[in-house]
C-alpha cells in the first residue's frame, strides 16, 4: 500500500480511503472500508473512460455480471459494491491480504512443484466459475492473480471489455496485457472466448513455475509476434509442467484444454485442493514476504515489477527495421510487412477491427498458389455445385478490414481487387493480372460500376484518407481527399458515395458525380461511424451523435433522424425496418423506413456495438461472429436461427447472399446455408485466411473468397 497523494479521494461513496493499492489504465485502485465493515479493494475509473458513453454502458453491464460471481471454491475476489452512475465510476471488490503473483515470483523465485499443481487447479477453478456466468476474464496475468493464506484470487475479471470499442480502440491498440493475451485476441480483439483465458493461464503457469517471462521482454511489437508464431521459451519450466503448459499454449483455441481438464492434470479434487490450500502454501522467498508496519496494515514494496501495469497496452510505434533479429517472420516477406505494420500502428488498430495475425505468415497448403501481382494454375473441377478452387491471386493481403473482397465489372469480365500492396489490380477471369495502378496507399474494397472503378485508401486506423477514381484501363482520372470511417464507396444511382470527418463530433455524407464534381454535402452533426447504406433512393446512416440518420439519395435532404444507442453502426434494411448496432447497454436496434424506434434488444454474444453488421436473408438480418451465423427476427430482434461453425480457425468473414443461398467463410472453411440457417455444403478456401472480415463475392457460379494474401476463386458448377 502507498501513502495518499492531496489528489487522492478521502472517501469513495460509503466507504473511508486508507490507501493507494495501485494504478492502471482503466483507473487508480484503493484500500478502503465502510464502518464497521471489512476492508475493501476500490477500483476508480480514470476521468478519460468516465467521459465515453461506450465504455459506461459496458462498464455497467460487465460489473453487473461481475457480481453475479463469487463465493466458496471460486478462488475470486468478489465484487461487493458498485457505482456504475457516478461522475467517476467505482467498484469495490473484496481485498485479499496477500501478494500478487507476480511479486511473490519476483521476490522469491519461481514457485515450488506442489504449489504450482495447487495454483493451478485454483485458477481453473476461477475460470470455470468466470466462464460459467458467461465472462472471459480477457487480462489473466501475475499481476492480476493475488495469493492469499487460504489459495489465490483472480481480480478485475470481465472488465477488461467494458474498454472494447471505446475511444482508446479507435486509435491502434491491443486490449489485455503484452505477454499474456492470447493470439486470438491480437488477430480479433474483442471477438475471443473462454480458450484464450486458457492460454493466458499456460502463460501464467510458465511464469509461476520457471520464474521467466514465456514470450520474452521487450518492444510490445516484437513480443506480440512471438505470440502469433509461437516464438515461445519455456526452457524453465520443469518437466513435470511442462505437458499442461504447452498444451495451453496451442494456436488453436479448439485443441487447448478446458478449465475442468486442467484441474484433473493437477491430479486435484476439491477436497484435496482445499486441503492444499493452507498458510504457506507458496514460497514466500527470502524475509518472509512483504514488511508489516505499525497497525498492521501490509505495504507493497515499490521496486515494481517487469510486468506492464493494468492497462491496455499500446502498440509501440517502431519501425521495421528497428526490429531485433527475434522479429524476424520465416517464410513470406510481404506478409510479414503486413502483419508487422499492424503490430506497429502502420496498419492501424490491431484489436478493435480484426486485424490480425499469424495466417499472414501462412503459405497455401499445397505451395501453389501464384505470386504477387500474378495468377495460380487452375485446379480441376469437381461435382456439380460443390465449390472448388479454381485460381489464386495475391496482393500481399487485402486493404482496410471490411467489405467485399473483390468487385466485378458491370459485364462481369473483370475482377477489381485492392491490396496492402499499395495498389488497384484489375484480372480477368482466368485468374491472370490485366492492369495495376500504384495508389500510394492501402487500397481497401473497390466499387465497380459503368464509369470504372472506385476506391478509398486505408488511413491506418478504421476509415479512409482518399477516394480514387480510375477508368475501365486503370488509368486514374481524378482523387479526392477524405477523412472519415468509410472504407468502402457506396452506388447511389450514378453517384458515388462516401462519409467525411473532421472529427468524431462533425462530419455527414458526400456524394460524388463520375467527373469527380460533387452533387450534394449533407452535414449529420457528429460524424458518421461508418459508410452509409442505400435502399429504394434512400440512404441511411449511423453517427458518433447516437442517431440514425436517412438522406434522400438524389438530394441530399435529410429525411429524419432517430437515436439508437450510443455511437451507431452502420444499418441494414430487413423488410421494412432497419437493423443496427450501437455501444449501448441494448446494442441492437430495430427502427421502421419512416424513423420510428421499434425495439432496442441486448445480445451480448453478437458483439453488438458500432462495428455490426448483417445482411437480409430470408425475411430475417443474419449476422456471422468468429464461431457462429446468427438471423434475427426483424420484428423483435430475437434469434430466429444459429449455425456453430466447426472449422479450427478464428478469423471470419461477414456473410453474403446469392439466390437462396449465404455464404460465409470461418478460418480455412467456406459454408453455404440455406434459409433455415442448415448447411447445404462446406469447401476448404486455400491461401489461408483473411486477417479482414471481408465479405464473399458471388458471380456467374463463382465464388470469390478473401485469402490471408489476396483472394481465391470456387466453382460452383463443372
Amino acid at each position: 500500500m502507498q501513502e495518499l497523494r492531496e489528489t487522492d479521494p478521502r472517501a469513495i461513496g460509503p466507504y473511508e480511503v486508507l490507501g493507494r493499492l495501485g494504478s492502471g489504465g482503466m483507473g487508480e485502485v484503493y484500500l478502503a472500508e465502510a464502518r464497521r465493515g471489512p476492508r475493501l479493494a476500490v477500483k476508480v475509473v480514470r476521468a478519460e473512460h468516465a467521459e465515453d458513453r461506450t465504455f459506461r454502458a459496458r462498464f455497467r453491464h460487465e460489473v453487473r455480471a461481475a457480481q453475479t460471481v463469487g463465493g466458496a471454491g471460486t478462488y475470486t475476489a468478489r465484487v461487493v459494491d458498485a457505482d456504475t452512475e457516478a461522475p467517476r465510476p467505482w467498484m469495490a471488490t473484496e481485498f485479499v491480504d496477500g501478494p500478487n503473483l507476480r511479486d511473490a515470483v519476483f521476490d522469491g523465485g519461481p514457485l515450488t512443484a506442489d504449489a504450482v499443481r495447487l495454483l493451478a487447479a485454483a485458477l481453473a477453478e476461477a475460470l470455470a466459475a468466470i466462464h460459467a456466468k458467461g465472462l472471459v476474464h480477457r487480462d489473466l496475468k501475475p499481476s492480476n492473480i493475488l495469493l492469499a493464506q487460504d489459495g489465490p484470487r483472480v481480480i478485475d475479471f470481465g472488465i477488461v471489455r467494458a474498454l472494447e470499442g471505446t475511444a482508446l480502440t479507435r486509435t491502434g491498440v491491443v486490449v489485455g496485457s503484452v505477454g499474456y493475451v492470447s493470439p486470438e485476441q491480437i488477430r480479433n480483439g474483442a471477438h475471443v472466448g473462454p480458450a484464450s483465458d486458457v492460454f493466458s493461464l499456460g502463460a501464467v503457469l510458465a511464469y509461476a513455475s520457471g520464474g521467466k517471462e514465456p514470450f520474452g521482454e521487450g518492444q510490445d511489437s516484437v513480443v506480440l509476434l512471438r505470440i502469433l508464431t509461437g516464438d515461445v521459451d519455456l526452457s524453465a519450466v520443469p518437466k513435470d509442467h511442462l505437458p499442461l503448459v504447452e498444451a495451453c499454449l496451442r494456436d488453436d483455441p479448439g485443441a487447448r484444454p478446458t478449465p475442468a481438464d486442467v484441474v484433473a492434470a493437477t491430479g486435484h479434487g476439491a477436497r484435496s485442493l482445499r486441503e492444499g490450500l493452507r498458510s504457506g502454501w507458496y514460497a514466500a522467498g527470502p524475509g518472509g514476504g512483504a514488511a508489516s508496519v505499525g497497525g498492521g496494515e501490509r505495504w507493497i514494496p515499490e521496486h515494481g515489477s517487469k510486468e506492464r501495469e493494468s492497462r491496455v497496452e499500446y502498440v509501440a510505434p517502431v519501425t521495421v527495421t528497428d526490429l531485433p533479429e527475434v522479429a524476424q517472420a520465416p517464410p513470406r516477406p510481404p506478409s510479414r510487412r503486413r502483419l508487422l505494420g499492424a503490430l506497429t500502428g502502420g496498419a492501424g488498430v490491431v484489436a478493435a477491427g480484426g486485424l490480425g495475425g499469424w495466417l499472414l505468415l501462412r503459405d497455401s497448403s499445397d505451395g501453389k498458389a501464384g505470386a504477387a501481382g500474378g495468377s495460380g494454375t487452375p485446379a480441376p473441377s469437381s461435382a456439380a455445385g460443390t465449390p472448388q478452387v479454381g485460381w489464386q491471386y495475391k496482393v500481399e493481403g487485402l486493404g482496410g478490414g471490411h467489405g467485399p473482397c473483390a468487385a466485378l465489372s458491370p459485364d462481369g469480365r473483370r475482377v477489381y481487387v485492392g491490396g496492402a500492396d499499395r495498389s488497384l489490380h484489375a484480372v480477368d477471369l482466368n485468374g491472370r493480372s490485366v492492369w495495376r495502378t500504384a495508389l500510394g496507399g492501402e487500397v481497401m474494397s473497390p466499387l465497380a460500376t459503368a464509369d470504372g472503378v472506385y476506391c478509398l485508401l486505408f488511413d491506418g486506423q478504421e476509415g479512409a484518407l482518399e477516394l480514387c477514381a480510375l477508368g475501365r484501363g486503370g488509368k486514374a482520372r481524378w482523387t479526392k481527399p477524405v477523412a472519415a470511417n468509410s472504407q468502402v464507396p457506396v452506388a447511389a444511382g450514378g453517384l458515388v458515395l462516401v462519409s467525411y470527418a473532421s472529427s468524431s463530433d462533425e462530419g455527414g455524407v458526400r456524394a460524388y458525380a463520375p467527373d469527380g464534381s460533387v452533387r450534394w454535402s449533407t452535414p449529420t452533426g457528429a460524424a458518421p461511424t461508418s459508410e452509409p447504406t442505400v435502399a429504394d433512393s434512400v440512404v441511411y446512416v449511423g453517427t458518433f451523435g447516437d442517431e440514425v440518420q436517412a438522406l434522400d439519395a438524389k438530394t441530399g435532404k435529410r429525411l429524419w433522424a432517430t437515436r439508437a444507442g450510443s455511437d451507431t453502426g452502420r444499418p441494414t434494411l430487413v423488410g421494412d425496418t432497419l437493423l443496427v448496432g450501437s455501444g449501448g447497454e441494448r446494442s441492437l436496434h430495430g427502427i421502421s423506413r419512416s424513423g420510428k424506434a421499434l425495439w432496442h434488444v441486448a445480445d451480448e454474444m453478437l458483439y453488438g456495438s458500432r462495428y455490426f453488421s448483417c445482411v437480409a436473408f430470408g425475411g430475417l438480418g443474419v449476422s456471422a461472429t468468429d464461431y457462429e451465423v446468427v438471423a434475427l427476427d426483424p420484428a423483435d430482434g430475437s434469434r430466429a436461427w444459429a449455425f456453430r461453425f466447426d472449422d479450427e480457425g478464428n478469423q471470419y468473414s461477414d456473410p453474403t447472399v446469392a439466390g437462396g443461398t449465404l455464404y460465409a467463410r470461418r478460418g480455412a472453411t467456406l459454408y453455404g446455408l440455406d434459409r433455415q440457417g442448415r448447411r447445404t455444403w462446406q469447401k476448404r478456401v486455400e491461401g489461408g485466411a483473411s486477417v479482414g472480415t471481408q465479405s464473399p463475392v458471388v458471380r456467374d457460379g463463382r465464388v470469390y473468397a478473401a485469402t490471408a494474401d489476396g483472394i481465391t476463386v470456387l466453382a460452383l458448377k463443372q
